[in-house]
Parts: structure tokens; C-alpha cells; sequence
């Protein structure tokens, strides 16, 4: 009993690392992404802006996710710091990722249009997260995992040991 005890406390700590890890990792994933949302109605705009450093990244990140989607087509426009549109997309699900590509240090925008229905609309852009910072969400939901198998291991043992002994 005193093994399965051991045992229980090992994948409860395994449990608590991954959920801080995990925590964490959102964090430092979330960090430089500059976030929008509201209502975008019929002719209207959203617009995000981020300073974004072509020295230390050459790849952005947006993304768009649209609550109670109804339907409508909404566009998505990434303009860079000469005004120039670098990216458009017609977005017609709830949530879309794009990447686009940082040629020049400035302010860059995404530019959120709604040609539809009043939609409630979050959007965020930045710049990509490095693959360190990634690795550091995939290791988290792996110790998650091992922690949680531990865990449903333990319950099986101890659920047949106690059959044993009666």
C-alpha cells in the first residue's frame, strides 16, 4: 500500500508540472500576439496593429476566430507598414490561421471587414512563436498524458489488488 501511495503522489506531481508547463507555455506562446475583438457589422472594420521586428522574425502569425458564426463572408487583410495589402483572405468558417511574411521592420495590421451579418469577431497578430516555445506546449501535454496514464494505471492496480485480497 505504501508503493501505491508513492506511486499516487509521483503521477499527481507528473499532473500538476504539465498543467503549469502548460500554463506557462500559453503564456510565453501568447505573449507577443496583439489581440482585438467586438462586434464587426455590415460595412465595418476591426483593425489590429503590431510592431513587428524583420531582425528577429520573418514569419507572422493571425488568426481569426468568429463566435456564433452565422454564415457570412468575413475578410481578413494583412497590410504592411508601407500600406501595401500582403495577404486577403475570405474567411467563411469560425476560425482561420494564416502566416504571412515580415519583409520590413514596422507597424503591420490586420484589417478585419465584414460583408455579412453583424459578427462578434477576436482576432490576433504577431509574430510566429520559435519552435523552442512550441516544444515547450508539446512537453507539457506529453507529461499531461504520461501523468494521466499513471494515474488510470494506479486505479487498475489497486482495483485488482484489492480483489486479490478478498
Amino acid at each position: 500500500m505504501k508503493k501505491s501511495g508513492i506511486a499516487l503522489a509521483v503521477v499527481g506531481g507528473l499532473i500538476g508540472v504539465g498543467i503549469i508547463l502548460s500554463f506557462y507555455g500559453n503564456y510565453i506562446l501568447f505573449e507577443e500576439l496583439v489581440q482585438g475583438n467586438g462586434e464587426v457589422g455590415v460595412g465595418e472594420n476591426l483593425v489590429i496593429e503590431v510592431e513587428l521586428d524583420s531582425s528577429k522574425s520573418q514569419t507572422g502569425i493571425y488568426a481569426i476566430q468568429i463566435l456564433d458564426f452565422k454564415g457570412g463572408v468575413v475578410t481578413a487583410t494583412i497590410i504592411d507598414p508601407s500600406n501595401t495589402t500582403i495577404e486577403s483572405e475570405d474567411i467563411n468558417q469560425e476560425v482561420f490561421e494564416g502566416l504571412f511574411e515580415v519583409t520590413t521592420s514596422g507597424n503591420y495590421k490586420l484589417l478585419i471587414e465584414n460583408n455579412g451579418e453583424t459578427e462578434n469577431v477576436f482576432g490576433v497578430i504577431g509574430p510566429q512563436p520559435d519552435e523552442g516555445k512550441r516544444a515547450l506546449s508539446n512537453i507539457s501535454m506529453y507529461i499531461l498524458v504520461i501523468g494521466l496514464v499513471g494515474m488510470a494505471s494506479i486505479a487498475v492496480y489497486l482495483f485488482i489488488n484489492r480483489r486479490r485480497s478478498s
